[in-house]
């Protein structure tokens, strides 16, 4: 059984599952546009946005391997459905400051990813 914990787990089974099937529709959604960049001659500029799907697609995968969301880190709140658990409102204000700081980390760490990719993709 899953139990809510400050910056670390703040989603259970289902939470998870969801997290990952938003990170799997970045990536193919990323891989979509490079298919339309090469099957239309598009402008190579248009490799840029892949920026988008692949942050929201890294966002998702970070998040379900870390056991956290970081949209739920900033409304206050845990899901721990799936893992026995419940859904709850996080009250402790040094809680959500660790919650706060996880979920900045789970940003920063899907911005660099999306960045390096996007480079990456579009310097190929």
């Amino acid at each position: 059984m899953a139990a809510y914990k400050p910056g670390a787990c703040n989603i259970g089974k289902n939470e998870i599952i969801k997290r990952y099937a938003l990170g799997a529709v970045g990536i193919v959604a990323a891989m979509a546009i490079i298919s339309l960049y090469v099957a239309f001659s598009l402008p190579r500029l248009v490799l840029l946005v892949c920026f988008i799907p692949l942050f929201l697609g890294f966002e998702g995968i970070y998040q379900g391997y870390f056991k956290f969301c970081a949209g739920f880190a900033a409304r206050g709140i845990y899901d721990l459905t799936g893992s026995g658990g419940k859904r709850g409102a996080v009250r402790n204000s040094n809680a959500h400051r660790e919650d706060m700081r996880k979920a900045m980390s789970i940003n920063f760490y899907s911005l660099i990813t999306a960045v390096l990719l996007t480079f990456l993709i579009y310097l190929l």
